[in-house]
């Protein structure tokens, strides 16, 4: 199909929707005079349309901007909805009649009978939950798509996205916010700074076993302290300038969406004896919700062999992991150090598992900025890297490709539910876990040729070990991630087919081959 066609065919698919999605409205109002549990059912399909219909809409107006391979991708998405509307509609219509101007409540009470009543509201509540569940996952689909509008560099999506569409959609709205801390991080122009006052205090500060992130208290409420420091190699100018651009954007995240905390702002760490700044703190707000949960690093939970967690709770943070990291690229920047000591979960409970959120984010830059093409030797640090990432002088430059594999890692210890990285009590001790047979690789005098060895131990360990754990679709997932460089891989292939201007292809490859992939798990 031509690309002038192929424009209009998805339009329509957009139009269709659209129609479809209001037909499932009025549909709704039909149960006006349901009972409550019944009415609360129906609001909340009404809810999730009204959002859907903002997006697809806003969609609509900037399709032309959005590169032919998202494209592709967003018609998919799209058909989907197309065919969830439908039998969303067969359902409601199954209820109450197709067109017909009875009230539901009348032929409820039509039926004679409390029995015969009960009967069918029970079945009518099953039936709109299955409403409620198709439009979840599909918004689920959507969402992380959608958000990289934030980074796709084309005015006609600034122009768009304005006045009453923000206003109307919290989904646009945190769209457009991110794409203005772009800009004014592009311009060098903002009204208020990210950089807090000196007088600013963090009280009752404790550190987050096996992570270098820390919790504590400010007037409001809790936080989370992520430190990074200044290199030596770097300018402090520059260092502060890089800093104050990730601020911003982490400023505007949607946490319930994004698996990344809301940055309240930075503080300046200096010396107590010169006034040289050696680092910055980056102040994380906790949302009210999780305040009175227990924030455990990853790598806390795996070494506790104690506790064994359901495996619908372990496929659960392993999806809100795959999640984070597509939110991570649609903000345009690459994490570069995503290890379980970097990813916090807030438990309910001791025996209870949370949603993860990705800290450390000492080594992180914007996937266009600069990089230093530096690196160390320690093999616990090297084992999350790909092995073209590791030693002092890495071979490539950090891609998102090089976060995908790192995120196959703990995938794989969150499926074997085992620590690849063991420390003593005093944590100056750091061994291998039992699971991971590396001992002898790790002080070879040849640690590119080790590296690749690594590689291909984890591999085989995802291959062999896991599709008996977690299934062949979660140990598939878990492969494609650590195989996304290899140029036999079907899912990725060449990095270099997926370059583009805006980073958008190889996020579409991920979201399509691990991301919907993982979802489809069902526990």
């Amino acid at each position: 199909m031509d690309p002038v066609s192929f424009a209009f065919a998805t339009i329509s698919m957009v139009d269709i929707c659209i129609k479809r999605g209001k037909d499932l409205y009025e549909r709704c109002q039909a149960y006006k005079r349901a009972e409550t549990e019944l009415g609360e059912a129906t609001l909340c399909i009404q809810d999730y349309w009204i959002k859907i219909e903002h997006q697809i809409s806003a969609l609509r107006t900037v399709w032309e901007a959005l590169g032919e391979r998202l494209q592709i991708h967003q018609n998919l998405v799209l058909q989907v909805l197309q065919g969830k509307l439908q039998n969303a509609i067969n359902k409601f219509d199954s209820l109450i009649g197709v067109r017909e101007q009875i009230s539901v409540w009348d032929k409820i009470i039509s039926k004679r009978g409390e029995v015969k009543r009960l009967k069918y509201a029970a079945y009518a509540k099953a039936s709109l939950d299955a409403i409620i569940d198709d439009l979840e996952k599909w918004q689920r689909m959507f969402d992380p798509s959608w958000f990289f509008l934030a980074r796709i560099a084309v005015p006609v999506i600034d122009q768009q996205l304005t006045g009453k569409r923000a206003v109307e959609s919290k989904a646009i709205s945190t769209v457009v916010q991110l794409r203005q801390a772009h800009e004014a991080n592009e311009k060098g122009s903002t009204t208020t700074s990210i950089f807090l006052q000196a007088g600013y205090r963090i009280r009752e500060r404790e550190s987050i076993a096996f992570s270098s992130a820390s919790t504590g208290r400010n007037s409001d409420q809790r936080v989370i302290i992520d430190h990074i420091p200044v290199r030596k190699q770097t300018d402090l100018d520059i260092a502060a300038k890089d800093v104050r651009d990730l601020a911003r954007v982490l400023s505007e995240v949607d946490p319930a969406l994004f698996g990344l905390l809301v940055c309240q702002g930075v503080i300046k760490v200096r010396d107590p004896s010169t006034e040289e700044i050696t680092g910055f703190d980056l102040i994380f707000l906790i949302p009210p919700e999780l305040d009175q949960r227990v924030p455990r690093s990853l790598r806390s939970l795996l070494s506790d062999q104690k506790t064994k967690y359901p495996l619908n709770e372990r496929i659960h943070l392993a999806v809100s992991l795959a999640r984070s990291i597509v939110f991570l690229h649609s903000s345009r920047f690459v994490h570069k150090n995503i290890s379980p000591e970097n990813i916090i979960v807030h438990q309910p409970s001791s025996d209870k598992l949370g949603t993860p959120v990705l800290v450390g984010f000492e080594r992180f830059r914007f996937a266009e900025g600069r990089t230093y093409m530096s690196g160390d030797c320690l093999w616990q640090k090297n084992l999350y890297r790909h092995p073209k990432r590791q030693g002092l002088y890495p071979d490539e430059q950090y891609t998102m490709h090089h976060d995908i594999y790192s995120v196959g890692i703990c995938l794989l210890e969150i499926g074997l539910w085992s620590s690849f990285v063991n420390y003593s009590d005093d944590q100056k001790s750091i061994r291998p876990g039992s699971d991971l047979p590396i001992s002898e690789l790790i002080g070879t005098k040849d640690q590119r040729k080790a590296a690749v060895n690594v590689k291909a131990i984890l591999v085989e360990m995802a291959r062999s070990r896991l599709p008996e754990l977690m299934g062949k679709i979660y140990a598939d997932t878990v492969v494609s991630c650590l195989t996304c460089l290899d140029k036999n891989n079907g899912g990725f292939g060449d990095e270099q087919e997926f370059e583009d201007e805006d980073g958008i292809l190889v996020g579409v490859r991920y979201i399509e081959k691990v991301l919907f992939e993982i979802e489809k798990i069902v526990v």
